[in-house]
Order: C-alpha cells, then structure tokens, then sequence
C-alpha cells in the first residue's frame, strides 16, 4: 500500500521547523560548510601602531584563508568600544578583532559596563607582538642614569611631571607601577596621543614617560629624548647601552605592551580550530616575524589558551595596581 503524502499545510510546516533549527544552530551549518565564504573583518580598536598591525595580520591571515580580510576602526573609550563590538559580533567567525594591553588588561576595571568580560566575552586566537617599553626624560631635566634620576625625582616630591597619552592606558600605569615600587611621587599630565607627549617632553614640560620602544627610538636616537632603561630581559639590540630595569636592581616588573587577537565567545568549533591554525601559521613564518620586528615589535608565538592565561594574569596586575592606587579617570 503506497504511502500516503503528506498535505501541503503539513509540509510547510515541516519546512518552517527545519528553517527553524537551523537558525538556531548556525555552528551546524558552519560545520558543513567551507568557511570562510566570504569577507571576514578585523576591527582595530586603536589607530596607529595598532592600525598598521592589523593592516599587516589582514593581508597575511587572508591569503592564507584564501578570503579578503578588510580592517575596520572602531576607536575611543580606551579601546573599548572595538572590544565591545567583537564581543557582541555573531560568533560566525567573520568578525574578529585586535586585543591591546589597553582594550583588555586596564580599561575594563576603569569603565563601568565596558561591554565585555575579558574571561567569558572572546575566543583568544593569539598574541601576535610584544612591545618593550623605555623609561625616558627630557633632557633638559640633566640626569643621565636610572639612579641619578630617581634620587632627584625623590629629593623633589610631587614637583615632577610624568606624560602619558590618556589615563588608565598601559603608559600611564606602567609610569605609576614604577612611581610605587621606588617611591616617587609626581604629577599625571594625561595628553591625548603620544606625539602629545613627546613634544611636552622635549619642551621640559613633562620630564618623563614610560612608552612603546619602537615610538620612542627615533627620539631617542636623535638625542631629542633620553633614554634610562628598558623593560624586559635582557638589554635591547637598538639601545645596548641601555640597562633594563632588573639589570638596575629595581623590585619592578613592568609588562611588556600585547598586540592580539580575538574573537567571539562561542565560536563553532571548526571555525575556531582553522583560525587557530591559521594564525599560528602566520605567527611562525620567518617572512611575517620579519615584517613584525620592521614595524618596531617583537613577535610572538603565543597563542590560544596561553595567550588568554598571559591576558588575565596582566589584567590582575594592572587591577590590583588601579585599586591600590585609588586610579580613576580623573586621576
């Protein structure tokens, strides 16, 4: 006996379901699909240094996806409104994003309801750069060693002044983890940029900052900016005559600025597994490590799960530094 077909209102309604679970099962589809199928975007929360990285991850992380990757600014709030816009993205891997130092370890306990949740909002994909740091002062301030500076900023409570381009960024709390560990006590003058900052210091406005060493090298190499000494291990190829920090016995660790990606919680799973992939790839040919070390950073190796560890334990250091500090924005 020939089986009966079902009538046309019951197969609609059997379509509908169907319709139904699929969308709420993108990563289903995902699965099966070949994604990438189409443009995927990298959003920059920062411009410069950070903007030109991104430039550099999309065209290397597209070709090998065989897909173009296009870089979208979403700039203010100390990065977090990028990260906010990653963080609320459809987890179907065709949004992703540049983490900062900034964006991802300091911001969040400085503004309320940043948008995000640094351990349940992202996918971390990898830590793509370092960044060392350089404590400089003018030179109109005449000292010319870590220890000379110190003693004279010590001698003078709160007379000095310190730049950074914006409170709560990494330069501004790197500047007071420093102040604290050997006792100094200065002035904040938050600018907007660094260039900012810069000029104010060569003027003897400002007598000192903590910044990226790729930024602040050309300055200092033109005599316009002195440099003391170095975060990190070990001295710095472009400055050898320059002490790291620990080199100088100081109790201070200062971590290095972070240049990441991520993306959407909840990824499907195979989406994240070639992204993984991918930016390890990336992260381990000579030819993009080379272009890295060009635009002044260090590259990295670090990614996945261990980038996302690397993330919470500066977010912690950074924490407990802005409560202890009584850091606000208006500080």
């Amino acid at each position: 006996m020939p089986t009966p077909r079902p009538s046309r209102r019951t197969a609609l309604i059997q379509i509908a379901a169907g319709a139904a679970f699929l969308a709420a099962c993108p990563g289903r589809l995902l699965a099966q699909g070949t994604w990438p199928e189409r443009t995927i975007t990298l959003i920059t929360p920062f411009g410069g240094a950070v903007d030109i990285l991104a430039r550099l991850i999309a065209a290397d992380l597209g070709r090998r996806l065989g897909q173009t990757m296009i870089v979208e600014q979403k700039i203010g709030g100390s990065g977090t409104i990028g990260m906010a816009a990653v963080a609320r993205a459809h987890p179907d891997g065709y949004t992703i994003g540049m983490g900062t130092t900034t964006s991802l370890t300091s911001a969040p306990h400085l503004i309320k309801n940043p948008g995000y949740d640094i351990e349940k909002s992202f996918t971390y994909l990898g830590l793509i750069q370092t960044s060392r740091q350089v404590l400089t002062v003018s030179p109109k301030l005449g000292t010319d060693t870590l220890q000379d500076f110190i003693a004279l900023a010590k001698s003078k409570p709160g007379t000095l002044n310190f730049g950074s381009s914006g409170v709560g960024n990494s330069i501004h709390l790197a500047v007071e983890q420093f102040n604290a560990a050997v006792g100094i006590k200065a002035v904040h003058v938050p600018f907007k940029t660094g260039n900012e900052t810069d000029a104010a210091m060569m003027a003897g406005d400002v007598q000192y900052t903590i910044a990226s060493l790729a930024t602040s090298l050309p300055l200092i190499q033109a005599g316009r900016i002195k440099a003391l000494a170095v975060t990190g291990e070990g001295r710095d190829p472009a400055l050898p005559d320059v002490p790291n920090l620990q080199e100088s016995g100081l109790p201070v660790r200062i971590p290095d600025q972070l240049f990441g990606m991520v993306g959407p919680a909840n990824m499907p799973a195979p989406v994240t597994s070639k992204l993984l992939k991918a930016v390890a790839d990336m992260q381990a040919d000579p030819a993009f490590q080379e272009a890295v070390r060009r635009t002044g950073g260090v590259p990295s190796q670090v990614h996945g799960e261990a980038f996302r560890k690397l993330t919470l334990s500066d977010s912690r250091t950074w924490g407990d530094l802005i409560k202890r500090l009584g850091i606000t924005l208006s500080s």
